[in-house]
């Protein structure tokens, strides 16, 4: 399936996304993703990590917590579902989130699929992949640089 149709198949549709990783940031994206009414799963390999997330939205079922190993395909299928249309790739590993995020997009035909990187360096070996990658040393450095200009 190519991008497009991957984007055709999701357009006017309500929105599941899966995250890879809870930690803060992980955990960030779900509550404010969960705010915009966008139903969230987490998947984190520590039990504790969930300790982020808003109680009452994960109560309410907005987030749902799930515990499993990311890089593992069959820990993913149990995340993922028909609805899921969005990939965030948050551990703070880039090579988990790679694995995690070609086994999402490549696999599991996810339609978008978002991973961070501490490397900015593999920023383009991402991008060959067709995986959007955001570093956060590019993103601090473009704002810092804005500021000062």
């Amino acid at each position: 399936m190519n991008n497009n149709a991957r984007h055709a198949a999701v357009r006017g549709e309500r929105s599941r996304v899966v995250i890879a990783g809870c930690g803060r940031t992980g955990a960030a994206i779900a509550e404010a993703l969960s705010l915009h009414g966008i139903r969230v799963r987490i998947i984190d390999l520590a039990p504790e990590a969930f300790n982020r997330l808003p109680a009452r939205m994960v109560e309410r079922g907005q987030i749902s917590p799930v515990l499993g190993d990311v890089t593992l395909e069959s820990n993913l299928r149990r995340v993922v579902d028909q609805d899921s249309v969005t990939f965030i790739a948050m551990t703070s590993s880039d090579t988990v989130n790679i694995m995690a995020a070609q086994i999402a997009y490549h696999t599991m035909m996810i339609p978008t699929v978002i991973c961070r990187i501490d490397d900015p360096v593999k920023r383009d070996l991402y991008e060959r992949l067709e995986l959007t990658a955001l570093s956060h040393t590019n993103t601090m450095t473009e704002l810092v640089t804005n500021l000062i200009k």
